[in-house]
């Protein structure tokens, strides 16, 4: 798993522990590359114990790097129930803050970041891959920083920055929401810079 402050994926776990409840596991890691500790959290989107019948007998069929080796996803079984169902550790180590622009915060959350990417594709020719890519890379630069907050307008922008790459459609649907597009005229100032950037891009 890569560590959220230098991005290495080198690290050794120095102690596990359940939680109370025994739905998650914490786990105490060294990263080998930078020596910094932080935790992961193995918990639902899956419980530790079966889902289905709340035994914590289980064992791992297999295990595979997730969203761009910040998660790794585990595929359990029941040895109770038999039944299979998927774990996800995070590292939780830095719980970064959003900055509204009324100046109040909440947390960094990126399931918030890929409804509205899914938002802007909807019917666009774009797989949930490369939504995923984009959720990672926006995800990586704002660890990046190593700040513990981050404005909401540079979320957005960072955002758009990559979306742009991604699909100009998108893009733009993402921009009349995210700038608040008050009229056609709006539309038409931000395909023009579309445009104009296309021929720069573009050689003669």
């Amino acid at each position: 798993m890569k560590c959220p402050n230098c991005g290495v994926d080198n690290d050794r776990v120095i102690d596990s522990r359940a939680s109370q409840d025994g739905f998650a596991i914490r786990r105490r890691r060294e990263c080998l590359g930078c020596q910094s500790r932080y935790n992961t959290y193995e918990r639902v989107d899956d419980p530790i114990k079966c889902p289905f019948c709340h035994e914590g007998s289980n064992r791992v069929v297999d295990n595979e790097m997730s969203e761009g080796g910040f998660a790794v996803r585990r595929h359990r079984e029941c040895l109770c129930c038999r039944r299979q169902y998927t774990t996800y550790e995070r590292s939780e180590e830095r719980s970064i803050k959003v900055v509204k622009k009324d100046g109040t915060r909440c947390p960094f959350d990126r399931q918030k970041i890929r409804m509205g990417l899914e938002k802007a594709c909807w019917k666009r020719p774009i797989s949930d891959e490369q939504i995923e890519s984009v959720v990672v890379a926006v995800e990586h630069d704002v660890h990046a920083r190593s700040e513990p907050e981050v404005p909401s307008t540079f979320l957005g922008e960072l955002v758009m920055q990559h979306l742009r790459k991604l699909d100009q459609v998108a893009f733009v649907r993402f921009a009349s929401v995210y700038r608040q597009f008050q009229d056609v005229q709006d539309f038409v100032d931000e395909l023009d810079e579309i445009m104009a950037r296309a021929k720069v891009s573009t050689p003669e």
